[in-house]
C-alpha cells in the first residue's frame, strides 16, 4: 500500500513541482507567511479550518479530502461516519490493518474527542498508512 504524505510534505512537493513560492501560496490562500513557514517546518500544525485547508488544495490543485486528512481532520464528505455505526467500524478495522482486531470487542469503537463542535477520532499508529496523523 502506497504511504500518503504528510501536510507539509505533500504542500512542500506540490509547491515545488508548480514552482511556487511561499509568498505566493501564502498570497493565494490568505494566509500569513510567518505561520505557514512554521507549518511547513513541522514547527507548528496545520490549519484546523476546513475552509483553510479547502483553499490551499483548490490553489495547488490538490484532492482536497486528502489535504484535510493529511491536516489530520475528518472531510465534511465523510460526515456519514457520526450516524452509520457499520461503516465507522469497518474504517476502524481498515486502519487498524485487520479485517477483525483480537484485542478489541467486536462493539468496541475507536476513541473520540470534539472539536469545533465534530467529533475526532483518535487513532492508532497503523493509520499512518493514511498519513502521519490521520484524525
Amino acid at each position: 500500500m502506497e504511504r500518503a504524505l504528510p501536510f507539509a510534505e505533500m504542500v512542500r512537493r506540490r509547491m515545488e513541482a508548480r514552482g511556487l513560492g511561499l509568498r505566493e501560496l501564502c498570497r493565494g490562500v490568505e494566509l500569513d507567511p510567518s505561520f505557514f513557514s512554521k507549518v511547513l517546518a513541522g514547527k507548528r500544525s496545520p490549519p484546523s479550518e476546513d475552509a483553510v485547508l479547502r483553499r490551499i488544495a483548490r490553489f495547488l490543485e490538490l484532492d482536497a479530502c486528502e489535504v484535510i486528512v493529511a491536516a489530520g481532520r475528518i472531510p465534511r464528505e465523510w460526515d456519514r461516519l457520526w450516524t452509520d455505526k457499520p461503516l465507522l467500524e469497518t474504517v476502524h478495522r481498515l486502519v487498524q490493518g485487520t479485517a477483525s482486531s483480537p484485542d478489541k470487542a467486536p462493539g468496541d469503537r475507536p476513541e473520540t474527542s470534539v472539536s469545533n463542535g465534530k467529533p475526532k477520532l483518535r487513532v492508532s499508529p497503523p493509520a499512518q498508512a493514511f498519513g502521519d496523523e490521520l484524525l
